[in-house]
């Protein structure tokens, strides 16, 4: 490719993560031009047409994505797999925000398109590409017997960022529009759980929307498929559950959304017999806040307590950076889809450990 190509992106999904982080960042970087946004909203689509100096604009991803200026589809809407699928049929490179999908099986379908089609195509889990990972991974090579893990994610308020950023709202797609779309996931995850398990679904759901971030940093810190020993549930909002990674390792992952808190509460913490790591992640919606790592040990007989900022490069940026290197060079990247299904399948063990569920209120 040459170094002086932009690589054309189309749109699909210009909602909240799409304004706040995307459209900023491929504004800015040199190695891409925005090609098209597709959105259900026309007045959303009218106003970023103007804002960010789009011209074309439509709300048929099909639409979108059979344009020969849209070399590559970033996936934003609520039900990914579609817009994914049309994508690599069409032999685009794809950026899809997490999850991949809402099923394993629906994910493994996508990977093997993917494969299949020779594109690149990564999945948005940012943390994956933030410095203080790779600062924690080289630590993590330095601990003699690694004892426990904790992963925690009660998130925040969802109203700071809001008040950071002046974002687009539409009011012209219809209520039933949105709630077709999704009555159609509850139900396929629903079937995938099974009539026992049916009644967490929205429990999963919130697994996968908030808590799949988590699911890829300890595949990424400790690696895939750890056996699901414990798994509880407290209501639609807040579950707890007992892993084991390679060695006998256990890790307890705590996820949950309805606090108040004016911070953002996302962090993994990781103990040895020498020393202890623990990454504390920003709120993903403020651009550039900076990933903390603490790292604890004893430095000639004292205690050291060494609190580092590894990086004020934003990870969404990274990880753009990344995708126009690796559709550049024909590199692999390293959120696949291979990854996010393993991924969507921790999450599914997850919620098959919990005893059967309550009763499931359909709409």
């Amino acid at each position: 490719m040459n170094a002086d190509h932009r690589i054309g992106v189309g749109i699909v999904g210009c909602g909240e993560i799409t304004q706040v982080m995307h459209l900023p960042i491929l504004h800015e970087l040199e190695s891409f031009t925005i090609a098209g946004l597709c959105d259900l909203s026309g007045e959303v689509l009218g106003r970023l047409s103007e804002r960010w100096g789009v011209s074309t604009v439509t709300q048929s991803f099909e639409e979108l994505i059979a344009l020969p200026e849209v070399e590559a589809v970033l996936v934003c809407t609520y039900d990914h797999a579609p817009v994914v699928a049309a994508a690599l049929a069409a032999g685009k490179h794809v950026l899809v925000e997490k999850p991949l999908a809402f099923t394993a099986e629906e994910g493994r379908a996508l990977a093997a398109a993917a494969e299949a089609a020779g594109v690149v195509a990564t999945v948005g889990y940012m943390k994956l590409f933030d410095p203080a990972m790779e600062r924690a991974r080289e630590r993590l090579g330095q601990i003699k017997r690694l004892r426990t893990i904790t992963c925690h994610d009660y998130a925040g308020s969802f109203a700071r960022h809001g008040q950071l950023y002046d974002q687009v709202r539409g009011s012209d797609v219809p209520a039933d529009v949105i709630m077709a779309t999704r009555v159609d996931v509850a139900e396929r995850i629903a079937s995938m759980l099974g009539a026992e398990r049916a009644g967490y679904t929205d429990l999963y759901t919130l697994l996968l929307m908030l808590g799949s971030h988590d699911l890829a940093v300890l595949r990424g810190l400790f690696g895939s498929s750890p056996q699901v020993l414990f798994a509880q549930a407290r209501g639609d909002d807040q579950l707890l559950a007992v892993l084991e990674y390679e060695g006998g390792v256990p890790c307890v992952l705590e996820v949950g959304v309805g606090t108040s808190y004016a911070w953002w509460d996302e962090w993994v913490s990781i103990h040895g017999d020498d020393e202890s790591i623990r990454i504390e992640f920003p709120n993903p919606y403020i651009r550039y806040e900076s990933t903390l790592t603490r790292i604890k040990e004893t430095v000639s007989g004292a205690a050291s307590d060494n609190v580092m900022t590894v990086s004020n490069e934003d990870p969404f940026r990274i990880e753009w950076i990344e995708f126009a290197r690796c559709i550049g060079e024909g590199l692999a990247t390293r959120s696949s889809f291979a990854g996010a299904v393993a991924d969507l399948e921790l999450a599914r063990d997850i919620v098959a450990a919990m005893p059967p569920g309550p009763e499931r209120e359909t709409v």
